[in-house]
């Protein structure tokens, strides 16, 4: 039996001569083949069907022959040279000891794989899509400024999808950052990071005046504004309704932004106010005057005296000038 190596050089000769004379009569149940010089493919693969042709197509061989691997394909988009030296290899391995089939290869073959391209425009707009999709903000209120994408995306051919994956948590303001991840026919293909910068329209308030600390806030001590920011707001205050009646819980200067830990609900009761202790059981309702020993707003329990008894008890604050205690 002959060496792999001695079949390789035996039909690197005769490979050379077949395609000095492939111009000849063939002769009965020869099969010849002819190597193009530029083929086209779709898949992951290089296979003999794709680089060449048969002669005749009726032959027994031709099926199993078209299915046998060359090479593999290179990247979508992309070609591949594969010179005569090496198809000369790959063949030899495929025909073995078969004297009945003629090959002419030409001195190089260039495959060139058939891809789909996805846009730099295409990445951008699932970008905002998806940003607009699940942002907590009303679309009118938000502007992506800008989008880095890496150029276009080369994918193979076939059935194309896509999901989208946060790399920054967060509610979709500032610098954001997404992975595209591409799927072929259902198999995971390809992670494209993409980013983009994030403005919202936020509206917040601000102090029209200097405000002192425990200075009961008025709507005429407020302006209302509207900013372009990367900055969800947080704690900032966005309605006059949360502050207007409430009391300043430290010195304001004009102009600032006002946040919610900057005001605070006043008291309805302070220290040393009388105050009406009032407690009720069905139809028993009994009332007295006390003393409040410290500040207290509507729902929280304070220390209370009753003038009457002098004894010292805990109520309920219920609103301006009134506690309750239970009966």
């Amino acid at each position: 039996m002959r060496s792999k190596k001695t079949k390789i050089f035996a039909f690197l000769v005769t490979a050379t001569l077949v395609i000095l004379a492939f111009g000849q009569v063939s002769n009965a149940g020869e099969l010849r083949i002819l190597v193009k010089e530029k083929a086209t493919v779709s898949g992951d693969t290089i296979r003999l069907g794709d680089i060449a042709t048969f002669s005749p197509e009726s032959d027994a061989r031709v099926r199993a022959l078209r299915d046998r691997k060359i090479a593999a394909a290179p990247a979508p988009g992309r070609d591949v040279d594969l010179n005569s030296r090496y198809l000369i290899y790959r063949l030899a391995s495929i025909m073995g000891d078969d004297q009945q089939v003629r090959v002419k290869i030409p001195r190089n073959l260039l495959v060139h794989r058939d891809g789909q391209a996805v846009s730099g425009k295409k990445l951008t707009d699932i970008f905002k899509q998806y940003v607009f999709r699940h942002a907590p903000w009303d679309r009118k209120d938000m502007e992506v400024e800008r989008v880095h994408v890496p150029g276009r995306v080369t994918l193979p051919c076939g059935h194309l999808s896509w999901s989208v994956q946060e790399k920054t948590g967060g509610d979709f303001v500032g610098d954001i950052s997404l992975v595209i991840a591409f799927s072929v026919d259902g198999r995971l293909y390809k992670k494209t990071p993409v980013s983009g910068r994030i403005l919202v329209n936020r509206r917040i308030i601000k102090t029209a005046r200097k405000i002192r600390k425990g200075e009961i806030i008025e709507a005429k001590d407020l302006v209302e504004v509207t900013e372009r920011s990367m900055r969800s707001g947080g704690a900032e205050v966005i309605s006059l309704d949360q502050v207007v009646g409430k009391r300043a819980a430290r010195s304001l200067q004009a102009g600032q932004v006002i946040r919610q830990e900057m005001v605070e609900i006043p008291p309805a009761v302070k220290k040393g106010d009388r105050v009406i202790i009032k407690a009720e059981s069905g139809s028993v309702r009994v009332s007295a005057l006390g003393k409040v020993m410290e500040d207290g707003r509507s729902g929280e329990q304070i220390r209370v005296i009753n003038v009457s008894s002098g004894k010292e008890i805990f109520a309920k604050v219920t609103g301006p000038g009134q506690v309750q205690v239970a009966f």
